[in-house]
């Protein structure tokens, strides 16, 4: 596979924006209705739209979030009130225009399998198609959903496994430290007595109950796990109520302040 040159272009805010999406409660969705795309052994993080099935029953994915995973040039433009965009790396130029199954390969016509679409401010391309240009063979694992991009020829495990929850919350964080003034006048410990840690979070029990063990991605903080992390509910706050919690960071908090207010999605897990 050859390299990829990383330039996304945006010419437009609507197209290309992050949205925040609104907080929701509590909800129990089937398990079979999450579907999430992998690169090699990493998951691609979809911070403002998620992939989905069609009506034909076939993957879309967000063009901007798959575009800045595979290191393409993204070049969208309006079309009427459609959009047309065109992907490009050192071998291929993919342009396709939503709601149209033609598309242009390297000059040629071709057929797609499904429309490309525009769906609340996001444009979302066939995933098929998009791993047919790149001539990248896809692994699909039913048992957790995860559709596989093998770029490196290799086969891959899941790097998710969908049996492990059975809700999911989408909620705002922030972030707090050990500072006794941030935890009732004692300094580093939980509402249980326990050591504050990395992993703690601090939630309103009507919404999480106390105990409660979770997984939570979405955040972006230089001293958390990166790709996502498990965490326990053990902490309250006078400020963290409804669909809200509070992340423990082992830093000072000025650092901790510029986490600031982020969307996050939280997974209860079974078997608690």
């Amino acid at each position: 596979m050859n390299s990829f040159v990383k330039s996304v272009v945006i010419t437009s805010s609507l197209l290309f924006g992050y949205l925040v999406p609104a907080t929701s409660a509590l909800a129990s969705p089937p398990v079979s209705t999450e579907i999430k795309v992998q690169i090699n052994d990493k998951l691609v993080n979809f911070p403002d739209s998620q992939p989905f099935l069609d009506s034909s029953h076939l993957l879309q994915v967000p063009v901007r979030s798959m575009s800045d995973s595979l290191g393409l040039e993204a070049h969208p433009e309006p079309v009427g009130q459609a959009w047309k965009v065109t992907l490009k790396n050192q071998s291929n130029t993919f342009t396709f225009t939503t709601g149209s199954l033609t598309a242009i390969v390297n000059e040629k016509p071709v057929s797609l399998v499904s429309a490309p679409q525009f769906i609340n401010g996001k444009v979302y391309v066939p995933f098929r198609s998009l791993a047919d240009l790149l001539k990248i063979r896809i692994q699909w694992d039913s048992t957790n959903r995860i559709a596989i991009l093998n770029e490196d020829k290799n086969y891959h495990a899941p790097a998710w496994y969908a049996t492990q929850f059975e809700g999911i919350i989408d909620a705002k964080a922030t972030a707090y430290t050990g500072s006794s003034s941030e935890n009732g006048g004692h300094p580093s410990v939980d509402y249980f007595g326990n050591p504050l840690q990395v992993g703690t979070i601090s939630v309103d029990p009507t919404v999480i109950p106390l105990g409660s063990k979770v997984y939570i991605e979405g955040y972006s903080y230089d001293g958390l796990p990166a790709e996502g992390m498990y965490a326990v509910a053990s902490d309250i706050g006078g400020s963290v109520k409804g669909n809200k919690i509070d992340i423990y960071v082992p830093d000072s908090k000025t650092k901790a302040m510029k986490f600031g207010i982020q969307q996050v999605k939280i997974y209860m897990l079974k078997n608690q």
